[in-house]
């Protein structure tokens, strides 16, 4: 397969991806998923420009922070509003109405990929911060993308209130999606690392990672 054309594979993954894995998205996840990756026209990852910048950018995992071979994929980065987070919903206005009602004040999206070459698995790796005006409207939002997302699963020692799951990564005919969702204070995070086996050690310590450095507000 050529470089680009591995690249391209691997970028739309990481879309469909955050698809799946970000706030009002569950229900759809699955449509969206089984597009064929091959026909993006997403960019490939790079490993030659930072994250874009934005108060929330401290709160996402550094390029040195994400496990090795993971690069940051710019496009696919940086703050988000309301309109924008909504839109990766099946359902908007929905959405968008659901945001509003808890108080969204601001989001910030980290994408990498591991490029595709001899011997990489083609990881994929999303985290998500959203800022609330209220703690319970950060509450609120994060119980309401938990049952979206089929219930708590397991609750790791991560932030104020967490739930892990994995399962089998939508449209991919292998590969597991671990997911992690946590609260601290008015931030609530999206940890999703799609791999060809589960990783939940390693989505745990991340989230752990970036728990630590936000401080409740």
């Amino acid at each position: 397969m050529p470089a680009d054309v591995a690249l391209r594979r691997v970028a739309a993954l990481l879309a469909v991806l955050a698809v799946a894995a970000l706030p009002g998205c569950s229900h759809d996840a699955g449509r969206s998923a089984a597009q064929d990756p091959t026909t993006s026209a997403a960019p490939p990852p790079t490993t030659s420009v930072t994250l874009p910048p934005d108060p929330l950018l401290a709160l996402v995992p550094t390029p040195s922070e994400v496990p090795a071979g993971l690069v940051p994929v710019v496009a696919g980065s940086g703050p988000r509003d309301l309109a924008a987070v909504a839109g990766f919903s099946g359902d908007p206005a929905a959405a968008a109405a659901a945001l509003r009602a808890h108080g969204f004040a601001g989001a910030y999206v980290a994408q990498y990929a591991e490029p595709t070459a001899a011997g990489a698995s083609g990881r994929v790796l999303s985290v998500v911060v959203s800022r609330f005006g209220t703690l319970k409207g950060a509450a609120d939002d994060l119980a309401g993308d938990v049952a979206a997302g089929g219930g708590p699963g397991t609750t790791p020692d991560v932030g104020q209130a967490a739930s892990l799951r994995t399962q089998p990564l939508p449209g991919a005919a292998r590969g597991r999606l671990t997911t992690l969702r946590f609260r601290v204070g008015t931030r609530t995070f999206l940890l999703a690392l799609g791999a060809p086996a589960a990783d939940e050690d390693t989505v745990v310590r991340l989230g752990r990672l970036l728990a630590a450095r936000a401080t409740p507000a």
